[in-house]
């Protein structure tokens, strides 16, 4: 069932990134809820924002490949990359400006949201991460 759901979540994606349409599908837990400054913000990358509540979206980060260690709440898929947790759309900007190598997304680890200065990571398809920046 799990690989189910996330093959129509990324099927979807898929077809719509081949459409150049910007939408994007933001799964969270029903447990938990995305602030909505942080959903504000991601308004301004496009209008087309699903929020789909699931039980555990720990199955879909396994997945996709995101590492326990930098984690968060939600899991967000837009265009070609995958977006883990409340990530400062500065960073998304920066990473769809010039994508690394081999990289699936970026990573704002819960950890880090109580944080004044918040480091993001970037996530490639071989599950390891490194420090993309600081915002």
């Amino acid at each position: 069932m799990k690989k189910t759901i996330l093959g129509l979540i990324l099927c979807a994606s898929t077809i719509l990134a081949g459409q150049d349409m910007k939408k994007m599908q933001i799964l969270q837990p029903t447990s938990s809820s995305c602030p909505q400054e942080w959903l504000d913000d991601m308004k301004k990358l496009t209008n087309d924002v699903d929020i789909i509540s699931m039980i555990t979206v720990a199955n879909v980060k396994n997945d996709v490949g995101i590492p326990r260690e930098i984690r968060s709440c939600n899991t967000t898929f837009f265009n070609d990359m995958v977006i883990e947790g409340n990530v400062p759309v500065k960073a998304i900007e920066d990473f769809m400006a010039k994508k690394p190598d081999n990289a699936i997304g970026l990573s704002l680890p819960a950890y880090e949201n109580d944080k004044e200065v918040k480091t993001v990571f970037v996530i490639f398809e071989d599950k390891t991460y490194k420090e993309f920046g600081k915002y």
